[in-house]
C-alpha cells in the first residue's frame, strides 16, 4: 500500500479525481480485443450455429448490496480489457517503483456504488490480489495501484517490491478504477503476456465503509450477494478471481 512521503524524483505531482463472471475463458478475450469474431460453425446435419456475441465491458466479476446505518446501495465490480506492455495512467508510478511499463500487464478493476439517494460522502476500500492455487510459479511481482489523491503520495515505498493492496476513497463521484499490475509478463518467450497467470489471481475488496471529506467513515455490510462471494474468513468482504 502507497503512503504519504515527499516526492523525490522532481516528476510533476498528478492529481486526480478517482473515478469506477468469473470463468477462465473471458480474459482471452480482454486480452486479446484485435481477434477476429468467432465465425459460424456448420454442424453434420448443415445447419449453422450462432457466432459467439462480442464481450462487452467492463466484465462484471462481483455484484452485492452495501448497508450501513442509514445509508444503502449496491457494489459492482468488473474489468476492463487487459492492457498488455502498458501501464497504468499513473505518469509518476514506473519512476516509483522501478518498472518498465513495455513489459507489464495491466487489469483495470471498476468499482461502482450506486445508491437510490445521495449520501455525504464516497465509498473507500481496500483491494488486495494475491496468486491464487492455480498461479504458476517463477511469475513477475504482482502490484495494485489507485490513482493518488495528493500531490505526495509515493508508490512503492520498498520498491522494487510492489504493493499486493492499495486503498481508494471516491470522493464526488460513485465509480473509482485501480489497475492490477503484472510485472515481467512480456518477455522474448512470452511476447503476448501471461495470460495464463491473470486469469488465476484471486482478488479481495475489504474495509468496506462510507467516508465523507473530513474523514467520518461509517462501515459498510455487504447483504445479498449476487455474483461472486463473500470472503471465507469475513463476511463483509468480497473475494473473487480476475479470471
Amino acid at each position: 500500500m502507497r503512503r504519504p512521503g515527499r516526492r523525490s524524483t522532481g516528476v510533476a505531482a498528478l492529481v486526480a479525481a478517482v473515478l469506477s463472471t468469473s470463468g477462465c475463458g473471458f480474459l482471452d478475450a480482454v486480452a486479446h480485443p484485435e481477434a477476429a469474431p468467432v465465425p459460424p460453425v456448420s454442424s453434420a446435419d448443415g445447419t449453422v450455429a450462432p457466432a459467439a456475441p462480442p464481450v462487452r465491458y467492463p466484465v462484471p466479476l462481483a455484484a452485492a448490496t452495501l448497508t450501513g446505518g442509514r445509508a444503502a446501495g449496491s457494489l459492482t465490480v468488473s474489468v476492463d480489457r487487459v492492457r498488455t506492455g502498458i501501464g497504468p495512467s499513473i505518469p509518476q508510478l514506473a519512476d516509483d517503483c522501478g518498472l518498465d511499463t513495455t513489459a507489464v500487464q495491466t487489469v483495470p478493476v471498476v468499482l461502482t456504488f450506486e445508491t437510490s439517494s445521495p449520501l455525504a460522502g464516497g465509498l473507500a476500500a481496500h483491494l488486495t490480489v494475491t496468486p491464487g492455487p492455480g498461479t504458476p510459479a517463477g511469475t513477475g511481482p504482482i502490484g495494485v495501484f489507485f490513482e493518488p489523491a495528493t500531490a505526495d503520495e509515493t508508490y512503492c515505498p520498498d520498491a522494487p517490491l510492489l504493493p499486493t493492496t492499495d486503498s481508494f476513497h471516491a470522493r464526488g463521484t460513485p465509480r473509482v478504477t485501480g489497475y492490477v499490475v503484472l510485472d515481467r509478463a512480456v518477455t522474448a518467450a512470452t511476447p503476448q503476456g501471461r495470460d495464463d497467470v491473470l486469469r488465476t489471481l484471486q482478488a479481495r475488496i475489504s474495509d468496506l465503509r462510507l467516508r465523507t471529506d473530513a474523514d467520518v467513515e461509517q462501515p459498510l455490510s455487504v447483504g445479498a450477494v449476487t455474483q461472486g462471494e463473500v470472503c471465507p474468513d469475513d463476511p463483509d468482504a468480497l473475494c473473487v478471481p480476475l479470471g
